[in-house]
């Protein structure tokens, strides 16, 4: 995207978002989530943990062939370079432990599992949970087993190849997801792809997370179609995060959060 229309986009979500901690939004299911959810201050003990790996991966200077599925191409980078410019940050990371732990989701899909740390706040807090993952690069995959293995989550499932091809035999073997994040193939036929593939197999109380909605301007277009899809009832636009919710009982509309 234009880095002038990046400009643009930040600053009018940063002047007409709501920063009200719930006041204006009507549903009583949806301020709830606004206030002890997106704002909550709690912090699990996990939290500290997740972030000395993620310190310890940015200090990482060993290389690993790195597959881009979009190209088709691999070539040798930087374990601290992939991290600096991959890794989800701590707060939205802390935000999706905070969604699926006040929801008590217990089955929860990501697409794109980087080094893990997304995925780390993801099964972190819950035994009974079972979180799956899937991830292109095979070499990225192994570097989160490990990262995961170090935070004693070792029943994580992290099922590798080109995604278009292992959402689909993953839905296969589930009969209901309560909870997705999608941040992979940032394109707008692969994300409008994955979100078709999954909506079927979506409970009815879901929630689907979309991230780096303003990423370009194929992700903002999916992010307006996702917004009127028949089957999302409402949506919360945080800015970085598109939050969708399938609930029948709430009303359609979009909120803007201020969530910077």
């Amino acid at each position: 995207m234009n880095y002038f229309l990046r400009v643009y986009y930040f600053l009018n979500h940063f002047i007409t978002a709501r920063n009200s901690h719930g006041f204006g939004v009507h549903s009583p299911y949806l301020f709830d989530f606004v206030r002890y959810v997106i704002y909550e201050k709690n912090s699990y003990y996990i939290y500290a943990e997740i972030e000395k790996q993620r310190a310890k991966l940015l200090k990482d200077n060993g290389l690993i062939d790195k597959v881009d599925f979009g190209t088709g191409e691999s070539k040798p980078l930087k374990i601290s370079e992939i991290a600096a410019n991959s890794l989800c940050s701590a707060k939205k990371g802390q935000l999706l432990c905070q969604i699926v732990n006040y929801l008590k989701f217990n089955t929860i899909l990501e697409l794109g599992t980087s080094f893990g740390i997304s995925t780390a706040y993801l099964a972190a807090n819950s035994k009974n949970r079972r979180c799956i993952s899937l991830e292109g690069c095979e070499a990225t995959a192994r570097i989160a087993r490990r990262t995961l293995l170090e935070l004693n989550l070792p029943t994580v499932e992290i099922i590798t190849g080109d995604i278009d091809k292992t959402l689909s035999m993953t839905l296969a073997k589930l009969s209901g997801i309560d909870f997705v994040y999608i941040d992979a193939n940032h394109t707008f036929d692969a994300t409008m792809c994955y979100f078709e593939h999954i909506c079927p197999k979506l409970n009815e109380n879901a929630v689907v997370v979309l991230d780096d909605i303003y990423w370009s301007l194929e992700m903002k277009q999916a992010w307006d179609k996702i917004k009127s899809h028949p089957k999302v009832t409402s949506t919360f636009d945080l800015y970085h995060f598109g939050i969708v919710f399938f609930n029948p009982d709430l009303h359609p509309k979009n909120y803007k959060i201020r969530f910077l």
